[in-house]
């Protein structure tokens, strides 16, 4: 089981120092062997989370990375440097990078390409709206997404894919457990017909995960962990999903 946590833009020294400090007493001794947890900080803290969490079952990741591999891109982070501080992970094509930034395909797969000569591991996230999903076309738009997944360019990337439900993600709201379970398996389908990996393909549930719906998320069979955002700057919180 994999449990992934996104800080998105929260956090000072003082709460990372704290989190970091209450997961390695309190959750990391007792993660089951076999799983493993997926930190995401803002970047200005990650190379203290590296430090922090070595000798533990806990890898680092960024939000984001850039398009440009170098440059004059002022305030641009790209893989490289992510991959030189020593992160493992980037969560790419998260909903709010979609919409706030207008990425789209192309980018994300500039985004893709260079965290795979990075040699980073990939959170790819996708998701639909609140009124593809009543329109009943949440699997066309997921293929859409996933088709760069698809390209012979990025055979060797190592990801893990994050579906979100953009109406679920900090509403409170999750569509019904039956529901994720066809849509999970339908991603590993598609992606397995289309990749021809012969490797397990993982997909997170992300979207309003907290401690009272996380054991139901967890026992369904194609959900192989879990992308936390707001629940996970909650020690105590995140203690009762991963345990």
């Amino acid at each position: 089981m994999i449990y992934a946590a996104n800080w998105k833009m929260n956090g000072s020294t003082k709460f990372v120092n704290s989190i970091l400090s209450e997961i390695k007493q309190s959750i990391a001794p007792h993660i089951p062997l076999g799983s493993k947890i997926i930190l995401c900080p803002p970047s200005i803290y990650s190379s203290a989370a590296v430090m922090f969490c070595k000798n533990m079952p806990v890898e680092i990741g960024a939000q984001d990375c850039s398009s440009h591999k170098d440059g004059a891109y002022t305030g641009e982070i790209s893989a490289d440097m992510l991959s030189d501080v020593g992160l493992e992970w980037v969560i790419l094509g998260h909903s709010e990078r979609r919409q706030y930034h207008n990425e789209n395909n192309p980018l994300l797969f500039e985004k893709l390409l260079l965290a795979q000569t990075a040699g980073l591991k990939v959170i790819f996230c996708i998701g639909e709206t609140h009124q593809q999903y009543l329109n009943g076309t949440t699997k066309e738009v997921l293929m859409q997404q996933l088709s760069i997944l698809c390209t012979p360019d990025l055979i060797d990337l190592d990801y893990i894919i994050a579906y979100e439900p953009i109406w679920a993600i900090g509403t409170g709201v999750v569509p019904e457990f039956q529901k994720i379970e066809i849509i999970h398996q339908f991603i590993k389908s598609h992606v397995s017909e289309k990749t021809n990996r012969n490797c397990d393909i993982h997909v997170l549930y992300g979207g309003s995960v907290n401690p009272e719906n996380a054991n139901q998320l967890k026992s369904l069979s194609d959900v192989d962990g879990v992308l936390v955002g707001g629940a996970s700057l909650d020690p105590e919180k995140f203690k009762q999903i991963c345990l």
